[in-house]
Parts: C-alpha cells; structure tokens; sequence
C-alpha cells in the first residue's frame, strides 16, 4: 500500500508544486509504462509486456546479438527470460497523457466522446469524482453493468431488436448508467448499434461508459494529449490484435496496467467503480444506493465466473440474463431450469449439462468439470438470476424449459430483478420504483392484493401516478 502512495505523489496528488500548471486530471491521474525489458519466450521482438523491444522510449537495448548469434541462443545465454515480468516490479507511473474528447470519423453521426486514460489501480473515489465534477454527470439512479462474449456473434434478429429496444428504455426512464467494455466486438458492437437506432429517432442521450484496457486500443497515439480534442478513426485492421473503440460511447474510461494487447486491466477497476457508486445514496429518507444490476449476452466461461462474482458479493448484484443469446446465456439458462436451490443436479441432467459445455468452449473434459463446479455455485443464489426470453427468438423447446420464469422485456425484467433481489419493504420498493419513474413495476410488482398500505403512502402515490 505505501508503494502504491509514493507512486500516487509521483502523479502529483500531494505534490503542491506544479499544481498551478495542471489540470485536476493530471494531479489525480497516471499513466503506467513498462520501464523494464524482459525478452518474451513466446515472440523474441517484445517484451514481456507486449510491446516491441523498440518502442520501449528512453529505455537501453536488452540484448546485443552478433550477426552470427541467433535472438534465442542470446537470451538463452545472458538468461534473460528467467525472470518473471510483472506490473509491480516493472512499470513506472507518471501523470497522465490522454484526457479529453474524441471525435469519431467515418460514421454516419459525428458523435463525440469524453476519454481519460488511468493506471488501473485508480482509487474509485477519484473517477467518480470526474464523472460528476468534471464531465458533469448526474448520479444514476440505476447501474447496468453489461457482460458476454468479447469475440463476434449474431444475435437472431428479434432478440436483438428486443434487446435494444429494452436496454434503451431502461435506460431512458429510470436515468441509468450503462457499463460495457467499450470496445466494437462482441456484445458492445450489439449495444452500439442499439445506441444508434436510438440516435437516429431521438435527440436524449444515454449515459454509456466504456470502461476498456488501454493497452487493446487501436489507434491509441491519436490519443495522447492533455485536454485535447483528437479525430479518432473507427475502422479496425483486420490483422491487428487491437480493436477500436465503440463510437456509441459517451465516455471512456481506459485502464492502463504497462501491458499492450491484453485484456484484465480493466476488471478490477470496473468492479471497484461499480460497488463505489452502488454506496452513493439516491435516496437519503431510506438510505437507498444506487442499484446496480448486471446484463449477461451470450459470453465465454469468464463470464459465468463473473456471474459468481456478483451473485457472493455484498450485498448480492441481480444478474438478467439473456436467454437465446447463445454459449454461457444459455447454459446458465439450463442450469437454472433444471437445478434444485442447493445448486444440485440429478446425474443424467449433470452428464448432459457436462457435455454441452464441452462441446460450446471447445473444453477438456477437466476443464468442463471445472466449470460446472462454478455453475452450480450460482444456482446456490438462482433466486437473484432472472431471464429474458424472447418468443420467436427461441425455440420450443427452450420456452417450455424457461415456462413463466422468463420475461419478454429486458427492462420489466432488469427492474423486477431489482426489487426482488434488494430485500427491502414494500414501501421502500415503491420509493425505488417512483425514482425510476416507472409507475407501471409499481403496479404489477409492488401493489400486491390484500397488502395493507400507511394512508400517507397512498397519498404520495396517488399524486404522482394514477
């Protein structure tokens, strides 16, 4: 931890001198490079950070290879490759140098977007604070966190105009935050272009924060800059390992951890910003966070770890799940029907869930036993795992699995997740639902028949909605 300060007043957070020549995000905020070469045993040419030998500025060449020596006989002779490269030891944090605003090229809406490139230990307070002090953000009244497969897929056309249309309109009502990974694959490529359905039929602007590593963005010279306004091109190179960001975004929050091409900078800082504003108090009589509930499309096997991760948090993060959606949507689907609430399952059932998972990540049978065991550790907490089911978006015989545990509108069901999953009274739910501005969950989630209601209640909620 006293490293981690010390390196902080690098940055200039406790440093007065100088402050009157930086901007609060530079005081608050660093960068992280790699200021030690250790040769990769994988790619002779980088580091073990990612990056060629060459663009390692400042920093003396590693190894000097005779025109007779090969690039592995050198480094198995000088044994450069014994010593393990890590963050800690290997990368150096200085002041941030890419904050401001990115102007997207060649789409068909010149839309813009706030950035800031962070060391991806940046304490939560910090980011919150430049999201509401500096870009001038209300707090949510709701968190969507959206999680799924990071490499391309199609969804099937309804489920995606449903997904959508329902995504926008959670959003749009209850004043809420989006969280993706902001970069164009994947699920984020599908939010996008939800975003820009939106875009095109409205003028409100959804709040949707790209939260990415720094080190996977294409492109990322053009943005480097303090308090700039950079052109950034959308068009990605097929053969390159980067991606390019998402130009839906309104904001941009890049996690650098000294590593290029590799994704993990972001997750923890991710996690930490959402249980930080999850803390932050939207209503003061009740004492009521901000909620903060996660949205699952499709995904891989991290993302059924990530789903145990917000089901043991606490308090416990709901989890929407998009059935249909396909690979971890629809394994956690099954495992939902077919499980008893103590995450057990019977013999035949656990065979065949086995293979399947096998079978859609291409797993050892090890690795799948592996994997179910995480499975069934989230059907210990089913009661906090809701469905989105769309009809003609499924077949059959997924519809008679789900029965009536699922929902058809992604909204109704992030909300209802919400209310069912907090525990708390029904008036307390009701105050939830008014700050969300949805008077219809009110009404068929809240207002049970036969529920006794305070007089005074009755009064509020008959002024504000029926």
């Amino acid at each position: 931890m006293s490293n981690i300060i010390l390196e902080h007043r690098f940055c200039g957070i406790d440093n007065d001198e100088g402050k009157a020549q930086k901007s609060w995000i530079e005081r608050a905020f660093c960068k992280r490079e790699c200021v030690h070469i250790i040769p990769s045993t994988k790619d002779h040419h980088r580091c073990c950070c990612g990056r060629l030998m060459g663009q390692h500025v400042g920093l003396p060449p590693v190894i000097s290879i005779s025109q007779n020596e090969s690039i592995e006989s050198s480094i198995t002779k000088n044994d450069f490759h014994s010593e393990k490269w890590s963050i800690s030891k290997h990368t150096q944090l200085s002041p941030t140098d890419a904050f401001g605003t990115i102007e997207f090229q060649g789409g068909g809406h010149s839309n813009k977007a706030m950035y800031v490139r962070v060391s991806f230990d940046t304490k939560p307070d910090l980011l919150l604070h430049l999201m509401t002090k500096e870009w001038q953000l209300d707090l949510p009244k709701l968190l969507i966190s959206i999680h799924g497969g990071l490499q391309n897929f199609e969804l099937q056309p309804k489920l995606k105009q449903v997904f959508g249309k329902g995504l926008i309109k959670a959003a749009m009502t209850t004043g809420a935050w989006i969280f993706t990974g902001g970069v164009n694959t994947g699920v984020i490529r599908h939010v996008g272009d939800a975003l820009k359905d939106h875009a095109s039929k409205s003028r409100g602007r959804i709040c949707i924060i790209g939260i990415a590593p720094w080190g996977i963005v294409e492109n990322q010279e053009d943005l480097i800059g303090k308090d700039v306004v950079r052109p950034y091109q959308t068009m990605s190179n097929p053969l390159s390992k980067l991606t390019v960001l998402n130009s839906m975004h309104s904001h941009f929050i890049l996690a650098d951890n000294g590593t290029t091409g590799k994704y993990g900078a972001e997750v923890k800082l991710r996690r930490q910003l959402e249980k930080h504003i999850s803390l932050q108090k939207i209503n003061t009589r009740i004492g009521q966070g901000v909620p903060v509930v996660a949205l699952i499309v499709e995904g891989g096997p991290n993302v059924i770890s990530i789903v145990l991760e917000y089901l043991r948090d606490t308090p416990p993060v709901p989890v929407v799940v998009c059935d249909g959606s396909g690979r971890a949507s629809d394994i956690l689907a099954f495992a939902h029907k077919y499980s008893e609430d103590a995450g057990v399952i019977n013999e035949s059932l656990r065979d065949q869930l086995l293979v399947t998972i096998q079978k859609t990540f291409n797993y050892s049978r090890t690795q799948a036993q592996h994997l179910f065991i995480i499975l069934m550790e989230c059907m210990k907490k089913k009661e906090l795992v809701w469905f989105v089911l769309i009809p003609d978006a499924v077949s059959k015989l997924q519809r008679q699995r789900m029965g009536s545990e699922g929902h058809q509108d992604i909204d109704l069901a992030i909300l209802t997740a919400l209310l069912k999953g907090a525990n708390a009274s029904a008036p307390d739910q009701l105050s939830l639902a008014l700050a969300w501005n949805r008077v219809d969950i009110a009404r068929s989630q809240i207002f049970i028949y036969g529920q006794q209601w305070p007089v005074q209640l009755m009064t509020i909620v008959t002024h504000f909605a029926f």
